[in-house]
């Protein structure tokens, strides 16, 4: 590639696009060997202030030409690329690298049209073809074979090659710029293994996006050094010991209970991450009813959609990113619109994703599900409410959003005296200084600041649990504005469209109360691990009070 790290904005550098963002741990790598940037900043990646995040940004990382994470979009972009070089500078070639379950999404497909239309001969790309994406192997998953006939009918120049020999991929870049004022953009099949050179990874699906523990580094790295004589950096290990429960595990264990209770018009959709949202659980023990559509989300909630017409109840199963994002206009559409009982279940909302950073932190997904007419909005607080929760969501008729969460929330509950109701909050403790609603993770954290208030401050704050965004429990936050005087709203969401301003909207009109809205302040979120992401944000007990404490002092 025609690139200079002294120069990495010159506007006539050939470009590359990670499409398949999640392998940015290698493009930094090939990035700081070249000088773009120190190799002792590699270790910072992924930490809570690093310009390393988890996905590739192009605001912060110098050499990286376009930020990418959510799959299937990279490629697009690549060809908007490809396009306006050829009207620039023919010279500029273009290159993308996408992951075989990436191409499943409907979008690259778009992109494999386009690029044949327009004949970007200058566009190289490239798919890393090693036959595994999350849930399994691609074949199994959604078969995306025969790739080579596939791609030779969108009109490319398809050259196969093995991705893991320099040789085959030095001759295939030559092929590459040979086929310049052809007419047809480029495809390199790439054949590759998954983690060749470490014995217990290679071609084994559980290690994706998985750290090794001690023990398994060390394997691996000699057996590295063993093959190639490689000098290792030693990465940062974190041994988090957390009993609490992540509400995503809530999640995949109520959808078998409700299996096990006899519903057997319980169906469960997922797009290849039935291992992260849970859904594997339900998978393992009633594959008859579960459906992986692979990396192709707008599908999903289009085929959950006709299932519903028979009666079924689909639970559809993506993180919050790409089921509230991606599939928007499908949610908005083809459930919304014509009132089907189908589910949605996002996982891994928020900040809390952390370490994969702002393309995969989705502070977005309330407002975005409530302005859909008739969406009810639920985000619970801990595993209990979680399991109930969604037992509630499949006894409601007509569409529901819920959120869980990939980081573990101490239990807040007691089985024995909770009952979870659609619409309903509640308070968890009283006081009369001030009222706290939040939802969520950020709940615990609400009682953690109220505790630190009473005994420090001598505040007393009641915290107000609020499950359901929409529709609001209108009586509990009027009583509390009525009783309370002020009102602090908590979420992990953006503080544009989500519970704060449904709580604001409801006292405009009925009951005017100073209220302030903690949550994300209209930015993008960055990565890092999740806490300390949520400190840097404000979405911690000790933010809470601070902004507690400044609100009650204000008329004093």
């Amino acid at each position: 590639m025609q690139i200079d790290p002294q120069n990495p904005q010159d506007p006539d550098r050939d470009r590359f696009v990670l499409s398949k963002g999640h392998a940015a741990p290698g493009l930094y790598s090939v990035l700081a060997e070249r000088g773009f940037f120190p190799v002792a900043d590699l270790p910072t990646l992924r930490r809570s202030g690093s310009y390393l995040q988890g996905h590739p940004n192009m605001n912060t990382v110098p050499g990286v030409d376009m930020s990418t994470g959510s799959l299937g979009q990279g490629v697009s972009a690549a060809a908007g690329m490809a396009l306006a070089a050829k009207m620039k500078n023919p010279d500029v070639n273009v290159y993308t690298l996408l992951g075989d379950g990436e191409i499943e999404e409907g979008e690259c497909w778009e992109a494999f049209m386009f690029a044949n239309h327009y004949k970007l001969d200058n566009l190289c790309i490239m798919i890393d073809v090693n036959g595994l994406q999350i849930d399994g192997p691609t074949a199994k998953v959604m078969n995306s074979e025969p790739l080579d006939q596939k791609m030779d009918a969108f009109g490319f120049n398809t050259i196969i090659c093995n991705g893991n020999s320099l040789a085959d991929l030095e001759q295939a870049f030559i092929l590459f710029d040979r086929s310049h004022g052809s007419g047809k953009p480029t495809c390199f099949l790439l054949h590759t293994t998954k983690g060749l050179g470490v014995s217990f990874m290679e071609n084994a699906v559980d290690w994706h996006g998985k750290a090794p523990n001690d023990a398994e580094y060390d394997k691996a790295m000699a057996e590295l050094r063993a093959s190639y004589e490689v000098m290792e950096k030693e990465a940062e290990r974190i041994n988090a010991d957390n009993k609490s429960i992540a509400t995503r595990d809530s999640y995949g264990a109520a959808l078998l209970e409700l299996a096990d209770a006899g519903h057997d018009d319980v169906v469960v959709f997922d797009a290849d991450l039935s291992a992260s949202t849970r859904t594997s659980v339900f998978a393992k023990k009633y594959s008859e009813r579960f459906f992986d559509c692979g990396i192709a989300e707008c599908n999903m909630v289009g085929v959950a959609a006709g299932m519903s017409t028979f009666g079924y109840v689909p639970f559809v199963s993506s993180f919050a990113m790409f089921a509230a994002g991606r599939a928007f206009e499908q949610i908005r559409n083809s459930i919304g619109y014509p009132e089907l009982n189908v589910k949605i279940a996002a996982t891994h909302g928020g900040l809390s994703v952390g370490e994969d950073g702002a393309s995969h932190q989705c502070c977005e997904d309330f407002a975005l599900m409530r302005t859909i007419p008739g969406m009810v909005v639920i985000c619970p607080s801990d595993d209990l409410e979680a399991r109930a929760a969604v037992r509630a969501a499949y006894a409601h008729k007509g569409p529901v959003y819920l959120r869980f969460s990939r980081l573990a929330t101490p239990s807040l509950h007691d089985a024995n005296n909770y009952t979870f109701e659609i619409g309903k909050g509640e308070v968890l403790c009283d006081g009369f200084d001030l009222a706290i609603i939040s939802t969520g993770l950020m709940t615990s954290e609400a009682l953690k600041a109220a505790v630190t208030l009473k005994r420090q401050d001598a505040i007393s704050v009641r915290v107000i649990n609020m499950p359901t965004i929409k529709p609001l429990d209108e009586e509990i936050v009027l009583r509390a504005a009525r009783e309370c005087h002020k009102i602090i709203t908590v979420e992990e969401h953006s503080v544009i469209g989500g519970l704060g301003e449904a709580v604001c909207s409801l006292l405009s009109e009925k009951a005017p109360t100073p209220v302030r809205r903690i949550g994300v302040q209209d930015k993008f979120g960055h990565s890092g691990p999740a806490w300390e992401v949520l400190r840097d944000y404000g979405l911690t007990a000790d933010a809470i009070a601070d902004a507690v404490r400044s609100f009650v002092k204000e008329d004093q």
